[in-house]
């Protein structure tokens, strides 16, 4: 397997803006390594546990920026990929925002083996800037499968996720900063015509705070732990189920209020760190400009 490292976009952004940059919005949502379990329910039937798939999809990351200055600016990218051994990415910014997704693709029920999207906007006197990026193993959205009788199969990841704004609110300019990452990993079926559903998700939402004095703040927030969802057949006979799975983010940032201080370099370096998502890659960025 191929090993990937995400590019770090936000550095060319934020370097690239028209003016200095103030602050920034940023989310991320990260799957790890995929892992499936078969678990035979009945030892004594004579039945070996298998697990067998119909790729209904393919691999697919969408990404779009938008940008906010002396010109608009709107780049998307949307990739498509068989179900493979290898990594299927995309990337793309505008001179406020960037974004970039990737999947891990593989020849399984559930098309992937590692997803990861991230997003960064970028707030100045003369710009702002909006992401949105996702991706997944099968499009559209899931994969169905065949289970062999009395078996179980669970499907689980460590995920992570980050979301941050630095300034929060321009009450000047009247906009907000936002942030937001998702992932869903879940599984259904039927048996013996009943219905089945097991998953987990986790959203971090990033907007601001309103101190005492009336005057806001950007806020951040992070998760990461073990999702999983599985599906028991209990009947004798095979049983049919559908998988899903994506990581996705999105956000905007606001005019910068002239006001808000300067974020510290390590805003920066956990913005960067966010973004490196798969392979471990982060940068730290010194604060362009004079400080406000």
């Amino acid at each position: 397997m191929k090993r990937y490292v995400m590019h770090t976009l936000a550095a060319a952004c934020l370097a690239a803006a028209v003016g200095p940059v103030f602050a920034n919005a940023s989310s991320s949502a990260t799957f790890g390594n995929l892992v499936i379990t078969l678990t035979d329910l009945n030892t004594g039937d004579g039945v070996a546990p298998t697990l067998s798939f119909s790729a209904n999809g393919h691999a697919y990351v969408l990404g779009e920026t938008l940008g906010w200055g002396d010109t608009a600016d709107d780049n998307l990218y949307a990739y498509t990929a068989p179900q493979q051994q290898g990594v299927l990415s995309g990337q793309t910014h505008t001179d406020w925002s960037s974004a970039s997704s990737s999947v891990t693709a593989a020849n399984t029920v559930a098309g992937f083996t590692a997803l990861s999207a991230s997003g960064a906007a970028a707030s100045g006197l003369d710009g702002y800037g909006a992401y949105r990026s996702y991706a997944t193993g099968a499009d559209p959205f899931f994969n169905t499968f065949t289970l062999s009788a009395n078996t179980k199969v669970t499907f689980s990841t460590i995920a992570s996720a980050q979301v941050a704004t630095s300034m929060g609110y321009n009450l000047d300019a009247d906009q907000d900063e936002y942030a937001y990452a998702h992932m869903l990993l879940a599984v259904s079926g039927s048996v013996a015509g009943q219905e089945q559903f097991d998953g987990q998700e986790r959203e971090l939402f990033a907007t601001f705070n309103v101190r005492d004095d009336g005057t806001t703040e950007g806020v951040r927030d992070s998760w990461s732990g073990l999702l999983s969802a599985s599906f028991s057949n209990t009947s004798g006979v095979n049983a049919f189920g559908e998988m899903q799975a994506f990581v996705s983010t999105e956000g905007y940032s606001a005019v910068w209020d002239g006001v808000t201080p300067v974020p510290e370099p390590e805003t920066y370096a956990m913005l960067l760190a966010g973004l490196a998502l798969v392979g471990g890659v982060a940068r730290r960025r010194k604060t362009a400009g004079d400080q406000a």
